[in-house]
């Protein structure tokens, strides 16, 4: 029986895939209305790197609340739902279910982009979905406040969860609350600093961690 009762996961970029040419359409859009605009390996750097607010300020030239105050704007589920993919391996997830662990989310997102990307996965039941953001009163990953918070509602210890994500902040966040982080790699973010207790490059590699 594994020491584990639940695992909790980040969402876009680990259970759910949202196009890189849409992040570029709604960066350029922000930077339109100050005269400048980014490339799509600028783009790429800004989403999939791990100092999102140092490359606002250094590369895109403006303050991160001004940022994220348009990007909240502009990433609406009306555009958003055009351009996301559910990852093959998330079918997982109905195995864990069958397994009795409970399972929860901790994503950046706001609450209804967090609602769509969950509606798309195909009936799967999650036991709480936290949005972990600048508008909400938890702090955003790295913070461990969304895990500490999902942590709470599923009633159980920090050592008996793990934290599923695919970015350096992820891995930070579940360090921080101190619980087992999990990187899966989706060969998107190259520029993965931090050092995780476990990589993974699919989901249903998590059958040895949790002896199922």
């Amino acid at each position: 029986m594994s020491e584990f009762k639940a695992v909790i996961f980040d969402l876009d970029g680990t259970l759910v895939h949202t196009r890189i040419e849409y992040m570029e359409k709604i960066v350029n859009k922000i930077l339109g209305k100050f005269n400048s605009s980014a490339s799509l390996e600028e783009v790429k750097k800004f989403y999939f790197g791990t100092h999102r607010n140092k490359t606002i300020k250094e590369l895109f030239g403006l303050k991160p609340d001004l940022f994220w105050e348009e990007y909240d704007k502009y990433d609406l589920v009306s555009e958003r739902k055009k351009y996301i993919e559910i990852y093959d391996d998330t079918k997982f997830l109905f195995d864990l279910q069958k397994n009795g662990f409970k399972m929860g989310i901790v994503t950046g997102a706001l609450p209804e982009i967090a609602e769509l990307l969950v509606e798309n996965l195909g009936g799967i039941k999650f036991n709480n979905v936290i949005t972990a953001n600048n508008q909400s009163s938890l702090r955003p990953k790295p913070f461990p406040d969304g895990i500490e918070e999902s942590l709470k509602f599923l009633k159980v210890k920090k050592t008996e969860a793990i934290y599923v994500g695919n970015a350096d902040e992820d891995v930070l966040a579940a360090k921080n609350a101190g619980v087992y982080d999990v990187l899966i790699d989706r060969n998107e973010h190259i520029f993965i600093e931090s050092t995780p207790s476990l990589k993974i490059n699919s989901l249903f590699e998590l059958k040895n961690l949790l002896n199922i």
